[in-house]
């Protein structure tokens, strides 16, 4: 029953990557600059998360194509030892495939066989013993990046470290923030112009601190570090950007909460411009009139900024919404694509955040070029293409909501775009987009459900879930596809004119580019939230996905996130035409329940239990206490005689504070009428038995 540091605090469950001794004649060297964007064989690899440093997540790779991918098959299949599934795109060097989980574990696995070559712990379970809010994070981890020979991973406790790329073996590790501030690391680092670059977390965390983003070099010397917000302190606002957006804040918010605005989530590295490009979230207090009340764009909350690469200098940016109250953060994956928009070539970047919108940006200026629409909201009606602003509408502003009742705020405040990655096809000029497509419910004191299932809207059936194809030079829907629950896998674009991506139900996909035809589909058995990956050996193409469902949400959502049908385990499958291996099914069923105390209690302790539980343990135990299936939090409606015995001294006291439970704050009534909620719970179950 843990109460991490904050829901909002995105996580995840992720790719790490290493390599062999091939790999050292492909690794960038620090300085090789503007020749990064071809030092791999277009397609022949998969060398960062989105690809290549456009990240489109596109393979120009075209043996797979329409006409055939109806002959993929299963080339091998792989368990992979990461109970709490995987949330991020597989990185493929060489023939080798590195893949992070839980913990900041790290895995290579050989290409072609799908072997398991070595892996890597950086042991954050020491870490959790000393501070088990990190339970939660920790298993959300979203990757690594290789560079000069090394692999560079992150943790939850707030380290960098380098690996040998060859070997696996530790190199060095800098502390780049500190727990103690409410600062933590879910996201890779990323890499570009011989620097390595690291943001985090911890906006919502209520205690002081601000986002900022550190570049080291490959040897792990501290080269710059931007920060978000400016400080309170004016003496420490020393750059040109820090003293323009001192001005854009009033109030005490920085004095008491610091600013947030961490970029907790993606960046993308342009060799070109030597640009780095990165997402910033929002801030505590949410709402903007709370946390500035004497108005101002807080500044650099909810933006896209540009910064020079060698320095840290600041260049543009771009604010999605400058008066944000939802949390509607900025801080999705982030592609570069060249388009022709009024019959002129534009170097554009695009963004699909939290808010429903999908950006087309300038990519050197930050000019709106395009804007649209791809999931229903009623905090904003549109976005003007002058001034770059929000048309905000009174249907969204939940403070005004009449005392006691409760409406629809959409999209909800985990966003209609999570961490899950978009992507872009060249030939087509569509991005495509794994869209949530659900509201929050919330009365005027902000109480209520982050998110929940909507199958009908004014009269007609609306799906929560859905890939949605969009024109990114007009902002026009170009297709859809409805998805019967809300988080899905991630996309890829392949040059054969295909879409693939996964599902909560356990099946992937692959879709005709153009026009969204489905053209292929297999149930793989578990559910998808990662995206996939393409790559050649021998002259074959690959296609991968990790499968079993991953992400933070996943633990507080887990019936948003999977079905009966797809509870299957972490495995990483690869697929090629004529593939000859069979897709084993795993056939999984809830345990038999075990020897349990009677519930014996009125029905109003039971209530008491259950607003208890919504406030301290859903985020990891689940809503309804339903855990994440076959992952590493127990689902407490299981519990035995022994754990029920034990109860107070596990929640209160933090008995099992190594294994990443801490005691609560909760007073011995509370902490009993959540056991007894679980206990009717566990009876219900019994009764259906």
């Amino acid at each position: 029953m843990l109460k991490s540091l904050q829901p909002s605090k995105t996580v995840l469950i992720w790719v790490l990557l290493c390599t062999t001794s091939l790999l050292a004649a492909h690794l960038l060297a620090a300085d090789q600059g503007d020749n990064e964007s071809s030092a791999f064989p277009a397609g022949t690899n998969w060398a960062l998360k989105g690809g290549d440093f456009n990240g489109q997540h596109y393979s120009p790779l075209d043996q797979l194509n329409a006409a055939n991918v109806d002959r993929l098959a299963l080339a091998w299949a792989s368990d992979l030892p990461i109970p709490d599934g995987v949330a991020t795109t597989p990185i493929v060097i060489d023939g080798v495939v590195y893949l992070s989980g839980a913990y900041s574990i790290v895995l290579a696995l050989d290409a072609k066989s799908g072997d398991i070559l070595w892996q890597y712990d950086p042991q954050v379970r020491a870490a959790i013993t000393e501070q088990p809010t990190l339970a939660w994070l920790s298993r959300a981890h979203r990757g690594v990046a290789v560079w000069d020979e090394k692999v560079f991973v992150t943790t939850a406790d707030c380290r960098l470290i380098a690996l040998d790329a060859q070997k696996g073996t530790h190199l060095w590790t800098r502390q780049t923030c500190d727990n103690a501030a409410g600062y933590f690391i879910t996201d890779s680092p990323y890499v570009g112009g011989g620097k390595v670059f690291v943001g985090n977390g911890g906006s919502e965390s209520e205690l002081k601190n601000r986002g900022y983003v550190s570049a080291y070099s490959t040897n792990g010397d501290l080269q710059w570090r931007f920060y978000i917000v400016p400080s309170d302190k004016p003496e420490e606002n020393d750059t040109p950007a820090l003293k323009m957006a001192a001005k854009t804040w009033s109030g005490d918010a920085l004095a008491k909460y610091g600013g947030g605005g961490h970029n907790w989530n993606e960046m993308t590295y342009d060799p070109a411009s030597n640009l780095l490009f990165f997402g910033t979230s929002g801030a505590y207090p949410y709402r903007h009139a709370e946390r500035s009340p004497l108005g101002g764009d807080n500044l650099f909350l909810s933006s896209i900024v540009a910064v020079d690469a060698d320095n840290g200098a600041y260049r543009w940016h771009y604010q999605t919404v400058d008066k944000d109250s939802w949390d509607y953060n900025a801080t999705m994956n982030i592609v570069l694509a060249n388009l022709m928009i009024n019959d002129e070539e534009r170097e554009t970047l695009l963004l699909a955040p939290k808010n429903g919108f999908h950006y087309t940006l300038d990519r050197h200026t930050g000019e709106l070029l395009a804007v649209g629409k791809f999931a229903k909201t009623n905090w904003a009606t549109d976005i003007d293409l002058e001034t770059g602003k929000p048309v905000y509408s009174p249907a969204g502003e939940f403070w005004n909501f009449p005392e006691g009742e409760k409406g629809y705020i959409w999209p909800n405040v985990w966003g209609a775009h999570g961490w899950n990655p978009m992507a872009f096809h060249p030939g087509q000029a569509l991005s495509y987009i794994p869209v949530v497509d659900a509201p929050t419910k919330r009365d005027s004191d902000r109480s209520g459900e982050d998110i929940v299932m909507v199958t009908e809207v004014d009269g007609k059936p609306h799906a929560p879930g859905k890939l949605v194809a969009m024109d990114p030079t007009n902002g026009r829907i170009r297709w859809s596809v409805d998805r019967d629950l809300p988080f899905n896998g991630g996309l890829l674009t392949t040059g054969g004119d295909l879409v693939f991506q996964g599902t909560a139900a356990g099946r992937f996909e692959a879709f005709a580019a153009g026009t969204g035809e489905r053209l292929w589909s297999v149930q793989t058995g578990s559910a998808i939230n990662a995206a996939s990956a393409s790559y050649a050996i021998d002259g074959v193409q690959y296609v991968i996905i990790p499968i079993g469902a991953g992400g933070g949400l996943q633990f507080q959502y887990p019936q948003m996130h999977s079905t009966e049908s797809s509870k299957g385990p972490t495995r990483l499958l690869a697929f090629t035409l004529g593939g000859a291996e069979q897709l084993a099914a795993r056939p999984v069923a809830a345990p038999p329940l075990p020897d349990q105390p009677k519930l014996n209690v009125p029905a109003d302790v039971v209530a008491m239990g259950a607003a208890a539980y919504d406030e301290a343990c859903k985020f990891c135990h689940g809503s309804n206490a339903v855990a994440r299936f076959g992952g590493s939090v127990p689902d407490l409606r299981y519990a035995d005689a022994v754990t029920h015995a034990q109860w107070d001294a596990i929640v209160i006291g933090g008995s099992r504070r190594a294994r990443g439970m801490p005691g609560m704050e909760l007073t011995a009534d509370q902490s009993a009428a959540i056991r007894n909620y679980v206990l009717s719970l566990s009876e219900a179950i019994r009764r259906e038995q």
